[in-house]
């Protein structure tokens, strides 16, 4: 470039500076240097194959800043995504605007080196054509070390000289107070390359010193590491959409392996990635395979056991535990493309540039999956015809990677073209709600993605029997400019999103205002003849199924509660009712204990139901339910429009079915009543509240003043419920010792109080309680069982009354008759211990009723037990876990018998244990904290199969949206089947049918012959 050259020196131990000299040697003043740029610059822009300049982004985004530069120094933020050519825009817009001083910011040192090699030649603008000869490169400084006293004042001349710095914020944030003051005085224009980063405290103090500065923050996406957005005006962002249709950004073939074994997981990931890398070379693909580790002991480790063995391709390793020479030598073979396999660290993350790298097998994932899809996208970037698809093989099945894809969709659509999944066991749901989306054609759409868009449960209904619909009279309603819509014809589904002006309630001002948006979807269920709508304004709603639907008529009424039937033990939370009396309409609404006194009055009088919500049991899970007389139906849940769909089918159905009798919804509903004294029958179960029944939170823990000891509430055990005196009696149980507590009814009140064992309370933080007060905000739930099977719960000094079911028997399918003497058992004895008791029914029942086949068989009992034992067997390829508790008991008398006795706590544990069927992952951890614990204190371990790593694997499967299984047994010698009476009859029914009213899961009991 012209005649002068360029000159290279050294500041202290690292630090380079790039200067330009006129042929006597004089370097050239920054006056000269930017009189060369004003002369020797001229834009070019590629808007055709044909023209050589500018990308369209890069020009974008330099047209954006000298706009926003015209009005405004604020902090603006720049998105182009990675490939796009972002670096030539910063250094387009350097000497275009005839920058004197800029300070680049970025976040490594292979970044710093490339960007400073770049800045100091203005990368491939020369090769554009768009600077001259007469142009003089900047004067570059790379800042990369401290350096000493007395280099200091060198370095403060470089600071004044330099058209360009370049550094890290920890860097440019441990500058001595002088030199710090000098730069942020000096500098014009700061740039931050990979603004993501902002998140981070170095970042952050870098850029509060020089917010008088004009400030660019150039990034691939505009959300930082924490997930919240780059402070700062976005100015341009060129989606990550466009950038694929003007190929300057590949689709990435995204290998996702589930491998749940962590032990097997870095040789599935290596096997799939090799496979790819020889696939591409005899395709002609001049590819290297990347495989990334956190740690440089993780990269050694992939490489000696793994990687080395690929001796046909060469592999390197490449980290900064490795000497300089070696590691540039390995760089250097992975250029050229004699190495094909690079094991390395971070340093190949921002500012890779070597074109081959098209396949990364992530072994260690960065912290979030936006960031590695982000280093991935590097690997996609387009440079020429003889490179194919960018790969990613990572393992889905650990580290939560699954929020972590749903994150990256949330933060930008575009990744749901960008990806191509390939997976042999690819989720059934996400198969088919791409084929849900793909079925609508779409308007207006704005970056709106559909498969992400979620509302509230809930359905207005019409009944429609003419098979016509006005496909357009939604454009009679809503404006037709502005609606973003999507219509999938061949299913009646219509999606319109409306954005609303409003004024502010705040200002009269007319340019004040604020924006919204109305949403509707309407589903015609063609085979039901019903039009249903979700909407944010009824009005609009009503109109828009008036003018696509002309005959349809609104479904209200009675008919509306059929939706009630079929779920069980429905609870209910409000009813409204409305009256007529003397001509004039009246409305009441009853909550908590007045709902009994509100259904009395609607089954007496003339009281017509209005509304109701409530909770209850449904094919096998807990749902909330609402319904209005109006039509409306409702529920407690978020979900994809795919969802709501075929719930809306299911409505349909309930809602038309005339064999439904909506007269005794009501009578059979459970009501809280309060009541002035217990009441009559056996207790037979009592449990904490599910929350702290289910935590394996330390921050809730019982203490023991005197012995100054803590106890986490999931090692203890509430138990032995019985009425003394009109009182309720019940033992809180630590290991084997126990603490009696009573809560008694007064009046309208109720309280608790410990009358035996040592001062039991309960430490909160830094707080301490006395357990009886504990227990007045956590009660405990007990249940009693009536002579003719009522089950009667009570919680603080509310009951709920719960019906025998007639007519009903236990099934013989559900009874099995065991030998115990043939197996050498003492009927008397429970527990096989730690010594693993051959006589005990615990031991019995894991070696000769527990399924061998299963993967884990666990000895849980003991104080704050799930079960006494509990199996697990997994089924892969089902993508199923399936999990039997078996609750023992020990026979209260020599012989088998007909004593009830023996059946009330094994019947109520059986009961009390279903609330793990909602908490499988808390569950699964509650085992590992009590092998933890068992093995550390007493060097022997729960596990009579399995072990914690399968434990651990399990929580992945689980997490990964494995399908999990319940069954619960119960186990009582005691009992003999050909002896049982009808009370013990009842109390089994009775168990049985919670479990199945419930969650559906059947109980199976194990006798005596």
């Amino acid at each position: 470039m012209g005649k002068y050259k360029i000159l290279n020196s050294k500041i202290g131990n690292g630090n380079k500076m790039s200067m330009c000299a006129d042929e006597s040697g004089i370097l050239f003043s920054k006056e000269q240097i930017l009189e060369s740029w004003k002369k020797g610059y001229q834009e070019k822009v590629s808007r055709s194959k044909e023209e050589i300049g500018l990308r369209l982004p890069q020009f974008g985004a330099l047209s954006a800043i000298r706009a926003h530069w015209a009005t405004s120094i604020a902090p603006a933020t720049i998105v182009l995504p990675t490939g796009t050519g972002k670096s030539e825009t910063m250094y387009t817009t350097i000497i275009s605007e005839r920058i004197c001083s800029t300070l680049i910011i970025v976040p490594s040192n292979l970044l710093r080196e490339q960007i400073f090699e770049g800045t100091s030649r203005f990368g491939i603008l020369s090769k554009l054509g768009m600077i001259s000869d007469e142009v003089i490169f900047p004067t570059t400084l790379l800042y990369k070390a401290k350096v000493g006293d007395k280099d200091e004042e060198i370095l403060s001349d470089a600071f004044d000289k330099a058209n360009i710095i370049v550094s890290t914020p920890g860097m440019i944030k441990n500058l001595s107070a002088n030199l710090l003051s000098q730069l942020s005085e000096k500098v014009e224009v700061v740039i931050f390359d990979e603004a993501h980063h902002l998140g981070a405290p170095d970042w952050r103090t870098v850029r509060e010193k020089f917010l008088g500065k004009k400030i660019l923050q150039f990034t691939a996406t505009p959300f930082r590491n924490d997930g919240k957005k780059i402070d700062g005006k976005i100015i341009f962002n060129y989606s990550l959409g466009l950038a694929q249709e003007s190929q300057y950004f590949k689709p990435i073939d995204f290998y996702p392996i589930q491998e749940f074994d962590e032990r097997k997981s870095d040789k599935a990931i290596a096997k799939v990635a090799v496979d790819c890398l020889r696939e591409d070379i005899n395709l002609g693909y001049e590819h290297i395979l990347l495989a990334r580790a956190n740690s440089r002991k993780r990269a050694d480790e992939l490489f000696e056991v793994i990687y080395s063995k690929y001796k046909e391709f060469n592999p390197v390793l490449i980290h900064t535990g490795i000497p300089s020479v070696q590691r540039n030598e390995s760089l250097q073979k992975v250029k050229n493309g004699s190495s094909r396999i690079v094991v390395c660290v971070n340093m190949f993350g921002e500012g890779i540039d070597i074109p081959t790298l098209k396949i990364a097998a992530i072994h260690d994932k960065y912290k979030s999956l936006p960031v590695t899809l982000q280093f991935i996208g590097r690997f996609a970037r387009t440079s020429d015809n003889k490179l194919g698809n960018a790969k990613l093989i990572t393992n889905v099945a650990l580290d939560d990677l699954k929020e972590s894809v749903e994150e990256l969709y949330r933060q930008d659509s575009d990744w749901n073209r960008l990806l191509n999944i390939h997976s042999d066991k690819a989720v059934d749901k996400e198969v088919e709600l791409g084929e849900f989306v793909n079925k609508f054609e779409k308007g207006h759409v704005e970056d709106i993605d559909l498969s992400q868009l979620k509302m509230k449960i809930s359905t207005r209904m019409f009944r429609n029997l003419s098979k016509s619909i006005y496909e357009d009279g939604w454009k009679q309603v809503l404006d037709p400019e502005k609606t973003i819509w999507f219509i999938n014809k061949e299913d009646s589904e219509y999606v319109f999103i409306e954005p609303i002006e409003k004024k502010v309630v705040w200002s009269e001002q007319k340019d004040i205002v604020e924006y919204d948006y109305d949403f509707f979807v309407l589903f015609f269920d063609k085979a039901n003849g019903v039009v249903h709508i979700n909407e944010t304004d009824s009005g609009k709603g009503n109109r828009l199924v008036g003018k696509m639907f002309p005959e349809a008529v609104d479904i209200k009424g009675d008919s509306v509660y059929r939706i009630l039937d079929g779920v069980n033990r429905l609870m209910i939370g409000t009813l409204g009712l409305k009256q007529v009396p003397n001509g004039r309409i009246s409305f009441r609404m009853f909550a908590g204990t007045d709902i009994k006194s509100g259904i009395n009055e609607a089954v007496v009088s003339n009281s017509t139901k209005s509304n109701l919500f409530g909770y209850g049991y449904q094919d096998g899970e807990r749902i909330s339910v609402g319904c209005s007389y109006k039509g409306k139906v409702w529920m407690r849940w978020v979900e994809r429009i795919s969802f709501w769909i075929d719930w809306c089918k299911k409505i349909s159905e309930k809602v038309l079915d005339e064999s439904i009798d909506t007269s005794t919804i009501l009578e059979n509903s459970l009501v809280l009543e309060v009541i002035k004294e217990f009441p009559e029958g056996v207790p037979y179960k009592i449990s904490l509240p599910e929350v702290l029944e289910v935590s394996n939170s330390p921050s809730k823990q019982l203490y023991l003043a005197k012995e100054d000891k803590l106890f986490p509430f999931f090692q203890t055990d509430v138990s032995n419920p019985k009425v003394i005196n009109g009182k309720i009696r019940f033992d809180v149980r630590i290991n084997a010792r126990e603490f009696a507590f009573e809560q008694n009814i007064d009046g309208d009140t109720y309280s608790f109080k410990q009358v035996e064992g040592e001062k039991l309370k309960v430490k909160l933080g830094s707080r301490t309680v006395e357990m009886s007060d504990y227990l007045h905000e956590y009660s405990p739930e007990i249940s009693f069982i009536q002579a003719d099977g009522t089950i009667v719960v009570v919680q603080e000094n509310l009951k709920t009354v719960i019906k025998a079911k007639r007519d009903l028997k236990v099934s013989t399918d559900a009874i099995y008759s065991i030998d115990w003497g043939a197996l050498g058992v003492n009927i008397r004895s429970e527990s096989q211990g730690k010594v693993r008791k051959s006589d005990s029914i615990q031991y019995a029942t894991i070696h000769n009723i527990v399924d061998q086949s299963s993967d884990v068989i666990f000895d849980d009992d003991g104080t704050g037990e799930i079960a006494d034992i509990i199996s697990i067997k997994i089924d892969e390829e089902l993508r199923r876990v399936s999990f039997h508790l078996y609750h023992c008991k020990y026979s209260s008398g020599a012989l088998p018998g007909a004593r009830v006795k023996d059946l009330y706590e094994v019947c109520g544990q059986a009961e009390k244990s279903i609330m793990w069927n909602d908490n499988i992952l808390e569950l699964v951890q509650r085992m590992i904290l009590r092998e933890n614990k068992r093995f550390g204190n007493d060097s022997e371990t729960r596990f009579e199969k399995g072990d914690l790593q399968t434990l651990h694997m399990l929580k992945k499967m689980v997490k990964s949206g494995f399908e999990t299984n319940f069954e619960i047994s119960i186990v009582q010698p005691g009992v003999s089947r050909a002896k049982m009476t009808s009370s013990m009859n009842q109390i089994i029914l009775s168990t049985d049918a919670y479990l199945r009213d419930t969650y559906n899961i059947p109980l199976t009991c194990y006798f005596s012959n």
